[in-house]
């Protein structure tokens, strides 16, 4: 069997799938006549002579995120996505992809029933990695500039309720997390700045948290509430071991992003509803929009480069709508 009749073959099983007979024989129909003129040719996936530059290539990018102030996950991230489509390439060499072998990638990761959100990250990561190519004269022309961004459904995220915050709090087991609930709550840190946070950068007295290389590699000052200065002193002082760091494990060393994340698994089972790190620090943005502070200090405080971060952030549901409405016009 010839490729193109190959071809054919099993686009003909993957319609039957998708639609119904009488339209999948009208687009097999469309697709035959098209390919007339064409001569297909398996693409090899067996590794390539290239695999050595593109991995070059990969090592010389990352080290420019981590100069540019990318996390060493976020980093991570964007190089396992590379090396992913390499690999799904057959190891083709950076400068010959085309952009229709991006889009021939993202369609196999859709077709593996990846969700948009994913999809779109995965679109982005390349996109910023041709870019930098571009940027660098390392080649002629990014091939991702034909690819149209993915669309993502808007999914509404929410702050916690007064009520909520008072389940979360009922429903703590020990004194570390009272304590790192009470922390998250008045400071509004990402959790990689709390697991990095130590006790020299803390001024109880002042209630002010010296925030250092946060994310994007930049510091900021926060503050904190007397409620989360007193549960996070007991903390401090009812620990069995003498840690620079404000939060540590239960061997006493530093905190991970990962041990904080089982931590508020856990509290989402206990709570009945999902808990989480960063929905502490919308909750905070949000009711100190509620007060009154202007975006842009909420902004320094969240730490966002972007003002369009710091919007998303705000809660402004019906209710909350309604009640600031009435407060206004009473």
């Amino acid at each position: 069997m010839c490729e193109k009749e190959q071809f054919i073959r099993n686009m003909k099983m993957r319609l039957a799938t998708m639609t119904d007979s009488e339209l999948a024989n009208d687009i097999l129909d469309m697709i035959v006549y098209e390919l007339q003129d064409y001569d297909l040719a398996k693409r090899s996936t067996e590794l390539v002579v290239y695999e050595q530059d593109n991995d070059k290539i990969i090592k010389s990018y990352v080290a420019c995120l981590g100069v540019e102030g990318k996390s060493k996950k976020t980093a991570y991230q964007y190089r396992a996505a590379i090396k992913r489509m390499f690999a799904f390439l057959g190891n083709k060499k950076y400068d010959k992809v085309t952009a229709y072998d991006i889009r021939a990638w993202l369609a196999s990761i859709k077709m593996s029933g990846c969700k948009n959100t994913t999809l779109s990250n995965y679109r982005n990561y390349i996109k910023a990695f041709y870019g930098w190519l571009y940027t660098e004269s390392l080649i002629e022309k990014n091939p991702c500039d034909p690819i149209k961004p993915i669309k993502v459904p808007e999914e509404e995220k929410h702050a916690f309720s007064s009520e909520e915050i008072d389940t979360i709090r009922s429903n703590c087991v020990s004194l570390g997390e009272r304590a790192l609930i009470e922390f998250s709550l008045a400071s509004g840190l990402r959790a990689a700045e709390i697991c990095n946070l130590k006790i020299e950068d803390v001024d109880f007295d002042k209630l002010i948290v010296h925030v250092k290389a946060g994310k994007g590699n930049k510091d900021r000052t926060v503050f904190i509430n007397p409620v989360a200065r007193k549960y996070v002193l007991k903390y401090i002082e009812d620990s069995k071991y003498k840690s620079v760091y404000v939060f540590t494990s239960k061997r006493g060393n530093k905190y991970s992003t990962s041990g904080f994340e089982r931590i508020m698994q856990k509290m989402t089972k206990r709570c009945g509803f999902h808990v989480h790190l960063h929905r502490f620090r919308r909750t905070l943005a949000s009711d100190l929009a509620r007060k009154g502070m202007p975006i842009q200090e909420i902004q320094k405080l969240l730490g966002h480069t972007s003002i369009e971060t710091t919007r998303k952030y705000i809660d402004t549901r019906t209710e909350s709508v309604e009640a600031s409405y009435r407060q206004y016009v009473a």
